[in-house]
């Protein structure tokens, strides 16, 4: 993936997505990644937008990272060894 061709937030995203799932010690980054790392950005139109869906950032947060926490965590791994989710 050429992410220099993705804009500044979206990049910040990404990064923040993959800090996530080291946090979780998952090897992977999925969708549940990004989307609480989108849901965190709070000058974006995320926020906005969920607040349109009828969904509040603070309930979507609590429901990814409880989800997040029951998923298998791998040890050992260094945050370089974090794939994205095809």
């Amino acid at each position: 993936m050429q992410l220099d061709k993705l804009t500044v937030k979206a990049q910040a995203a990404l990064q923040e997505a993959q800090q996530i799932a080291h946090r979780y010690s998952h090897q992977e980054i999925d969708g549940e990644h990004l989307l609480l790392a989108l849901a965190q950005q709070s000058d974006s139109l995320i926020p906005e937008l969920l607040q349109k869906l009828g969904v509040t950032a603070p309930k979507l947060k609590a429901d990814l990272e409880k989800d997040l926490q029951r998923r298998h965590q791998v040890r050992g791994a260094s945050s370089a060894d974090v794939f994205l989710s095809p």
